[in-house]
């Protein structure tokens, strides 16, 4: 399978993915109302934000020291296994003993659900370093049907624990974490080849491993936090149910839709620029931040517009209160799709470290101001705050690729003929490629 095909088949299944996850949210919201679904939201939230930082970057890493620095595929993977045992086991027993003494933040779990999920959390690390190291061989089959695994088990789960009776905020935990297990349980069967435990621990790889993939993920880190601290804070600022979650957490869901087609159409603006310098990646940045703008604006007043009907839609009537945050929040998704494009150009000329620092600041403003409005104006305070930092990673972005290559603001406003010229041609290209790679294949 040639790499363009690869591609389509891997977007064509994190596309599906979405759909399922989609499909997911409505029905657990459906079924356990605005506050069950507020904490499961909240626990799914720990998983990942916990997951991430735990892992330090080693499985993104993972994919250099394979590709560029051509160390044996058997060496990585069996020193990641072991780093994601050993932490994989603290952060389970951390946070058996979190979920078990915040009931007041957490709320009341029984203790075999707390362990279970504890245990998810503590098994994401290895599917983590597994996970990347597929990415890095480029098994596209492989890496679509992990993410099938995890949505459908999720989905289906649910959906068999609802039409039952049984679907309650406990059981969608569970169902949750053994989509964990399920997936990492597969990926480990898939690099079983890979593992050596003969081969003895390599603390000098070790060591260049995790500083490298400090330096390299902790801007993503950064944006993972920033995306998520809001309803880290709601449930702090607002302990009294977990409704204002359930209600945000839908808002941000829809307004996450909105960034659907632009991870479609990523590849067609981005590829070139790490091929390109100078005034022909200067123009290609100007048209892709015009595009990328004038998308999420018109999306934005379409949120704004009828936002209020998909929710009822999707979620049902007890959920329209999150129209009072999906209002801002929609705005926040322009100042978030500019600076994906800062983000974008940065990452490719090797100077992502830049935007951690810019998201460092973002969050730090987060804090305060969700700190400051909460307690005023609700959830509505907790959209203040994520519109906050999104516009300054999103102005600090634009200045960055000012001073380095010269951007101007102004042309990046509005879009233009040669805008959709160009996009129309690169799918043109791409049919043709993909006509030519199954042509190939057949012959």
């Amino acid at each position: 399978m040639s790499f363009l095909r690869k591609g389509i088949l891997v977007t064509a299944g994190q596309m599906i993915g979405i759909l399922m996850g989609v499909l997911s949210g409505m029905l657990y919201s459906r079924v356990l109302g605005p506050d069950g679904v507020g904490q499961y939201r909240l626990f799914n939230t720990t998983l990942v934000v916990v997951a991430t930082i735990g892992v330090m970057g080693i499985s993104s890493a993972g994919i250099y020291f394979l590709n560029n620095r051509k160390i044996a595929i058997e060496r990585l993977t069996t020193n990641g296994v072991r780093f994601a045992l050993v932490t994989g086991g603290t952060i389970a027993a951390i946070m058996t003993t979190v979920f078990l003494c915040l009931p007041g933040y957490f709320g009341r779990i029984s203790v075999p659900v707390a362990v279970f999920f504890a245990m998810a959390i503590g098994v994401m690390p290895l599917w983590a370093v597994l996970y990347q190291l597929l990415v890095a061989q480029l098994a596209a089959r492989r890496m679509v049907t992990l993410q099938f695994l995890r949505s459908t088990v999720v989905l289906v789960g649910g959906a068999l624990l609802a039409v039952f009776g049984w679907l309650t905020t406990q059981s969608g935990i569970v169902i949750f974490a053994l989509g964990a297990f399920g997936a990492t349980a597969l990926v480990l069967f898939y690099q079983r080849k890979n593992i050596d435990l003969s081969i003895p621990f390599d603390w000098a790889l070790f060591r260049e491993v995790l500083s490298y993939g400090v330096k390299i993920a902790s801007a993503d880190i950064m944006l993972l936090v920033m995306l998520e601290m809001s309803v880290i804070l709601l449930r702090y600022l607002m302990p009294g149910s977990f409704e204002p979650i359930g209600f945000y957490s839908r808002a941000t869901t829809i307004c996450g839709l909105i960034v659907i087609v632009p991870r479609t159409l990523g590849p067609l603006l981005f590829a070139k620029w790490s091929g390109v310098t100078g005034r022909a990646r200067l123009l290609q940045v100007e048209m892709a931040m015009r595009m990328s703008l004038t998308y999420s604006l018109l999306m934005a007043v379409g949120v704004i517009l009828l936002g209020k009907y998909a929710i009822w839609m999707m979620y049902g009537k007890e959920f329209l209160p999150a129209m009072e945050a999906l209002r801002i929040l929609a705005f926040s998704t322009v100042s978030l799709s500019v600076f994906t494009v800062c983000y974008n150009v940065l990452a490719g000329d090797g100077r992502a470290n830049l935007m951690a620092w810019v998201l460092a600041a973002s969050i730090a403003i987060l804090v305060v101001v969700t700190w400051w409005l909460v307690p005023i104006w609700g959830i509505s305070g907790a959209a203040v705050g994520a519109l906050c930092a999104s516009a300054c990673t999103a102005v600090c972005g634009v200045a960055i690729c000012m001073k380095l290559y010269g951007l101007n603001p102004l042309r990046c406003l509005f879009v233009c003929r040669s805008d959709l010229q160009y996009i129309r041609q690169a799918f043109k290209s791409r049919g043709q490629s993909s006509q030519g790679d199954l042509n190939t294949d057949e012959i």
